[in-house]
């Protein structure tokens, strides 16, 4: 129970995958985040998956990294342009 509540704590800045590929992206595109749709392209392997961002006519490739606490996902620990 201890861990969980740690890993809650640890984790607080901690969002969706999805919501910080559409944040980055429309930054990097310069594109309203409105128009960016984002899809999951690949899981490589537990805890990293790459996703899909278009828009403005644009796309680009970002991998980002799940954060597990004894293999419950507890959220996201960041995403990079690949």
């Amino acid at each position: 129970m201890f861990s969980v509540a740690a890993a809650a704590m640890l984790c607080t800045a901690c969002v969706s995958a999805p919501q910080t590929v559409r944040e980055q992206a429309s930054s990097a595109l310069t594109c309203d985040a409105s128009q960016v749709t984002v899809t999951q392209t690949k899981r490589r392997y537990l805890g990293d998956y790459v996703f899909e961002a278009a828009g403005c006519g644009q796309k680009l490739t970002f991998e980002c990294e799940q954060a597990y606490v004894l293999l419950i996902p507890v959220g996201t620990l960041g995403c990079h342009k690949e």
